[in-house]
């Protein structure tokens, strides 16, 4: 018999073809089944140690990646970044010329643009301040949508903020509104125009259209409120009508003026053409005690304005001409003109031909324009 140590696999004992000694036999098996299990106790201890240390290494990495600031000493392989420092805005946002909602924008600033601070408005919800790229711009940004402002430390700002900067607004056209006529159309017989503000300012004030040289009037609808940078506004000039096609020229400006960053596209210049039907008629034909008096009415849903004249000839076939009337003005919607011929007292109505015609519109209705009909 061979004597093995009590740490010799138990495999081998059971299975070990030299002839053996019973007892001995089974003290050895005991032996080693006790080494066997003391082995494996020490090799999962080791294996739960590691499993523990791998996961304290991973948390710890974890944490610092996610905030340096919480660890007094860097994870190797964690990709460290210095961050950059100093003020800088939150989210877009717009630099304003007064610290409110409703100032007018300077600038638009992208999330991450470093900021040069000049102080705070007297509420605190306001900085005044200049973006580093455009350090001559100084204007007003939302505390809120900056970080890395220490409001408590900034000083009140109350008068204009480029007062307490080294540096002036510029006057450059990036930084103004910029007026332009999309089109001109009629729309029910009214002249309307589309407005774009294409600058990166707003333009307050009144918006003016002034039709042919004409005096400028008002847009309708909210043209008293201006009109902020990438909005358009569609609105009918105030008491301009589309009466006949013709080429109109309009142009738009602001009240009071407002420096543009181009002129030269607040002016359309173009056809423009009616939308309705225009109409007047001969309503009416009678012999007064003084004169031959006639009345045209105005069958159209605008005022019709210029020069219409009453033609009173023979009837065919003799066509001569008795006597023609011209009269310029406004016929208001729906209503009348009376034009007199006061030469003609005693003529025989049904002796005479009356025919109308004006310079103004394309009438619609030529069949109505004659006497007798």
């Amino acid at each position: 018999m061979t004597d093995r140590h009590p740490d010799e696999p138990l495999d081998d004992l059971l299975h070990d073809e030299i002839p053996r000694d019973p007892a001995f036999e089974l003290d050895a098996v005991v032996e080693a089944a006790r080494a066997a299990a003391v082995s494996d106790r020490r090799g999962h201890g080791w294996r739960v140690l590691l499993a523990v240390a791998s996961l304290a290494v991973a948390t710890v990495a974890t944490i610092g990646a996610m905030r340096p600031g919480w660890l007094p000493f860097d994870v190797p392989f964690r990709d460290s970044q210095p961050n950059a420092s100093g003020p800088t805005v939150r989210r877009d946002t717009s630099l304003r010329d007064e610290p409110s909602a409703d100032g007018a924008v300077l600038l638009r600033m992208e999330s991450g643009t470093r900021l040069r601070i000049i102080g705070k408005s007297p509420d605190g919800r306001w900085v005044a301040a200049a973006s580093e790229d455009r350090p001559d711009l100084v204007g007003w940004a939302a505390a809120a949508d900056l970080d890395g402002v220490d409001l408590d430390a900034l000083t009140t700002v109350t008068a204009d903020p480029r007062a307490a900067a080294p540096f002036s607004v510029p006057t450059g056209p990036a930084d103004r509104p910029d007026l332009r006529i999309e089109s001109a159309y009629a729309k029910d017989n009214r002249l309307y125009v589309s407005v774009f503000n294409a600058g990166p300012a707003d333009a307050r004030g009144t918006l003016l259209a002034s039709v042919d040289g004409s005096a400028p009037v008002p847009l309708e609808g909210k043209s008293d409120e201006g009109l902020r940078m990438g909005q358009r506004i569609q609105a009918a000039i105030r008491g301009v009508f589309v009466q006949i096609r013709s080429a109109i020229s309009v142009t738009v400006s602001l009240n009071p003026p407002v420096p543009e960053a181009d002129q030269a596209n607040n002016t359309f210049t173009g056809i423009v053409e009616p939308d309705q039907p225009t109409d007047l008629e001969i309503a009416n034909v009678e012999r007064g005690a003084s004169a031959l008096v006639v009345t045209v009415r105005n069958n159209s849903t605008i005022p019709i304005s210029g020069t219409h004249t009453i033609t009173v000839r023979e009837p065919l076939p003799s066509n001569r001409l008795i006597e023609r009337i011209g009269q310029t003005g406004t016929i208001i919607a729906g209503e009348t003109l009376v034009l007199s011929f006061p030469g003609l007292r005693e003529v025989d109505l049904t002796a005479i031909s009356i025919t109308l015609s004006s310079d103004s519109i394309a009438d619609a209705a030529l069949g109505n324009n004659t006497y007798p009909r």
